[in-house]
């Protein structure tokens, strides 16, 4: 966009520019030299354009150590330059350009017109012209430097300063139009300056008004200490429902005190699927300065999530105002642009079954969390946190050792290398590999110790029964069966994720240990969730978030087959009629499979504590429970698991 403020005449046409040029004229191949003022100066045209260029360069520049002037001197004119254009230069991260358009003789004057541009954004233009003059003085001429110089008629007073129009955010939307992330009424609770007369009394505001908010009084001290004389200083800002969580009664005692009313994007409640939506706020003056002029003041910056995926088509394009404001903060505008309203994005979450699964885990005293994946489409229903020490979405980006559930990686990769369902397998009490022992967990009955079929290994998770068969399955084999399965798979747009890792390297005890979902092999909630969605699926499912997100299935070297499929459901639907998730055979409904899990590991005290998980489909629903400091699969996942299962059924 390009807005042209009323100019003088037209520039002319191809007139030439020179910067910094003497111009030689040489007659016969002599030089001519003329002696002024008892020395020798090479004769230039005298038509004072060589002096127009310098003033030209030194307002592009602000350096006027080269340009002759009529009053003052070059270090005046420079901080002149900053005080009239430093806030506009700073918050536009633009330079201008300053062309010589027109000149015209008076006596003893030579009055010029200067073409100003400046690139304010990417499609922003502001262009304008000002009228200037030089001065006869010895030997040339010397520029007159007056505010209007500057800008249209900028008097003495007045300095130029770039604000942001903001453009109205767009939504994000659940699959169903509910809004989960927009605009929010907000209340920013801070301190009032200009109503207090010193130092000390600023300080002893910040540290009452902090102690009455619940913020560190240190830290907001030194933020009203930085602050201007008469500048606003931003404590806390809250959401306009949350009111009544402070103790704002205390805080209208306090000199100064002042809650401005605003709104701001934020997801729909506190804490709401955290990894998926991701947060927008006001760029500060270091994202300004580190974006080397890709952001500017009042620019909304995105982190994480749906929102740095669709920051742009959410925020849209804020106008742009140039003012005009005098000493005592009067305002007048030069430029003016409208800004371009945010378009709404439309997610895969459903709301109600992230709430459900949200309230699911909400008891737990342990980082947890509940993904749901819809196999067909591989849409993320769900990711849910539980509430305790979620300093990171573990559900998308945790990298914890799955245990048990790897069983269903393993069992594909036993299938392929020739076992069957009903293939016989030993499940003795321990097994040694190596020299390392690996052995059964406590809850299986030793009434099962001997010789079983693989499904009843994988129906009772039997740990020795896998470990084993490790020199069945090659450690290049079951990477490859995580392949398929989805594993490892590139993050999907829009999410902060950990697919899964499973190094095809691994030999000897780390091989075996691999066979049982531990040793090296990594996994996050949604990663596991993705391979019961491909049993589920019949085809490796690739998760995805944005609604409009048409990318291909994910492609893997080995596909299901339709036996490998079938094999699968059976042996993982024998879980649930005949092993630890027994508890789920009574469910109505489609039939459901699953699979549980527990992984061991060590605290920071030394202590050895379990990861509990379980993995379950049922129709169009596959779900991942995960509890960082848990019991077994079956103890402390699966009931979560339960229900959310049952409570998806009645939505």
């Amino acid at each position: 966009m390009s807005t042209t403020e009323p100019t003088a005449d037209a520039p002319v046409e191809g007139a030439p520019r020179r910067r910094w040029a003497l111009p030689l004229v040489i007659v016969a191949g002599l030089a001519v030299i003329a002696l002024v003022a008892g020395g020798i100066w090479w004769w230039r045209s005298g038509d004072g354009s060589e002096e127009a260029e310098q003033l030209a360069a030194a307002l592009e520049s602000g350096d006027y150590s080269g340009l002759a002037l009529a009053a003052g001197d070059a270090a005046a004119a420079a901080e002149e330059h900053e005080r009239i254009l430093g806030s506009l230069l700073e918050d536009s991260g633009a330079s201008p350009q300053v062309e010589v358009s027109g000149n015209a003789d008076a006596e003893g004057e030579r009055a010029l017109t200067l073409a100003w541009t400046w690139d304010l954004a990417d499609d922003v233009t502001w262009e304008y012209e000002t009228p200037a003059s030089l001065a006869r003085a010895d030997g040339g001429w010397a520029a007159r430097l007056d505010p209007a110089v500057y800008a249209p008629d900028l008097t003495d007073s007045e300095h130029l300063e770039l604000d942001a129009v903001a453009a109205e955010a767009g939504e994000i939307l659940d699959r169903d139009g509910v809004s989960l992330y927009g605009p929010r009424d907000v209340l920013v609770l801070g301190l009032d300056l200009s109503q207090l007369d010193t130092a000390e009394e600023e300080d002893a505001a910040a540290r009452e008004l902090a102690d009455a908010l619940g913020i560190d009084p240190d830290n907001f001290a030194a933020t009203v200490e930085a602050s201007g004389e008469d500048a606003f200083a931003s404590a806390l800002t809250i959401r306009a429902e949350d009111a009544g969580d402070y103790d704002l009664d205390a805080a209208e005692q306090i000199t100064g005190y002042l809650a401005q009313e605003e709104t701001m994007p934020l997801a729909a409640e506190r804490d709401y699927a955290p990894g998926v939506l991701g947060s927008l706020r006001e760029a500060t003056a270091e994202d300004i300065e580190e974006s080397e002029g890709e952001v500017a003041a009042g620019d909304l910056v995105a982190t994480g999530g749906v929102t740095a995926a669709r920051r742009d088509q959410l925020v849209g394009t804020n106008g742009l105002e140039v003012l005009a404001v005098d000493e005592d903060g009067a305002e007048r505008s030069l430029l003016s642009t409208d800004p371009v309203a945010g378009q709404d994005v439309t997610i895969t979450l459903d709301d109600e079954l992230q709430r459900l699964a949200t309230e699911a885990i909400a008891g737990e005293d342990s980082p947890a969390a509940v993904v749901a994946l819809q196999p067909s489409t591989g849409d993320l229903l769900a990711a849910a946190l539980g509430p305790e020490g979620q300093e990171y979405p573990i559900g998308l980006v945790g990298q914890y050792a799955p245990g048990s559930t790897f069983k269903t990686v393993t069992s594909l990769g036993l299938l392929r290398a020739g076992l069957t369902p009903a293939s016989e397998v030993q499940c003795p009490e321990t097994a040694t590999v190596e020299g390392r022992s690996f052995k059964n967990a406590d809850s299986l009955s030793s009434d099962l110790f001997g010789t079983m079929t693989l499904a009843e290994a994988v129906a009772h998770s039997c740990n020795t029964a896998m470990v084993l068969e490790s020199d069945t399955v090659s450690q290049e084999q079951l990477a490859a069966a995580a392949t398929t399965l989805g594993i490892g798979q590139e993050t999907p747009e829009g999410l902060d994720a950990f697919m899964g890792s499973v190094d095809p390297e691994d030999t000897g005890t780390e091989h075996a240990a691999a066979m049982l979902g531990q040793g090296r092999v990594l996994a996050s909630p949604l990663a596991m969730a993705t391979v019961l969605a491909s049993v589920q699926n019949g085809a490796a499912v690739s998760p995805r978030v944005l609604a409009d997100d048409d990318s291909a299935a994910v492609e893997v070297d080995e596909p299901l087959t339709e036996d490998e499929t079938a094999q699968m459901q059976e042996m993982l639907r024998g879980v649930v009629t005949d092993g630890s998730l027994d508890d789920f055979a009574d469910l109505d409904g489609e039939p459901v499979i699953g699979k549980t899990g527990t992984a061991e590991w060590t605290d920071e005290n030394g202590e050895t504590k379990l990861h509990s998980w379980v993995i379950v489909a049922q129709g169009d629903l596959a779900i991942a429970v995960f509890v960082e400091d848990g019991s077994y699969g079956s103890v402390t996942a699966g009931p979560i698991a339960r229900e959310v299962l049952e409570g998806a059924a009645a939505l």
